[in-house]
């Protein structure tokens, strides 16, 4: 059975700056073109079809399926991947990931991929002393116009590390929707190297009771069942992987 690391890298269309056309990935979808993926697998790996997703398109954003309307978000906030992605995250999204796959045959081989992938694209980024910028969070007007907050998730944390055009899509979107973006400080600290327009520090004051969207607590590992952490599993659908050309809106 191929392992993840054995396959060639797949060549992915990046988006556009600012988005012109919906773009999106997940980790389903990275996985069926990386790997030579055995029938026992791709039940279970279609139920993560929308796990990890990271979407930018001219009308929205999506994590982790999770959609959020340009008209609708506040602020983005950008941070370094390694303020995202350590140790205990990684071992959160592999008990994460359990937790969305039923306990059928082929789960244990997703999972291992899933992670081995992730511990791939996070080994040459998480060694250096900054990793790259990635959106961490998004802001938005929830109902009744209470601001809500999305967090990335690993694997989309990584795919804006590792492929920075994606992140520097759903940054200059944001702008273009005016959408305040916070964070990007890091590379602008030099004397004499102008921020960008719009560019802003990450607000110091903001409410901890805004609701948060968090990964589940792990649970016994030993055990390699559904747990009773509340997790739902995401709902199936088409391949995630949209490429960049602009789509009719048919």
């Amino acid at each position: 059975m191929s392992r993840v690391g054995d396959q060639k890298t797949p060549t992915i269309p990046m988006p556009s700056v600012p988005a012109a056309a919906l773009w999106e990935i997940s980790l389903a979808a990275y996985l069926r073109r990386r790997t030579d993926l055995p029938s026992l697998a791709l039940k279970p790996l279609g139920l993560l079809d929308r796990y990890g997703e990271v979407a930018v398109g001219p009308d929205h954003m999506a994590f982790d399926g999770e959609d959020v309307p340009w008209d609708k978000a506040v602020r983005v906030i950008v941070r370094d991947v390694v303020e995202v992605v350590s140790d205990a995250a990684m071992a959160r999204e592999a008990e994460k990931i359990r937790h969305l796959l039923p306990p059928v045959p082929g789960r244990k081989w997703v999972v291992d991929h899933a992670m081995a992938l992730l511990g791939e694209f996070a080994a040459p980024r998480l060694t250096k002393a900054r990793g790259g910028d990635v959106v961490s969070e998004v802001v938005y007007r929830g109902a009744f116009g209470r601001e809500r907050t999305l967090q990335a998730g690993v694997f989309a944390a990584l795919v804006m590390a590792t492929w920075p055009q994606v992140r520097q899509s759903l940054v200059t979107t944001a702008r273009a929707n005016g959408v305040d973006v916070y964070g990007e400080a890091s590379q602008y600290e030099a004397p004499g190297v102008p921020a960008p327009v719009g560019h802003t520090a990450i607000p110091q004051d903001s409410s901890d009771d805004d609701p948060t969207i968090t990964l589940p607590a792990q649970s016994d590992p030993a055990h390699d069942t559904l747990g009773a952490s509340g997790a739902s599993v995401m709902p199936p659908r088409a391949d995630l992987w949209t490429p960049a050309e602009p789509q009719s809106e048919g």
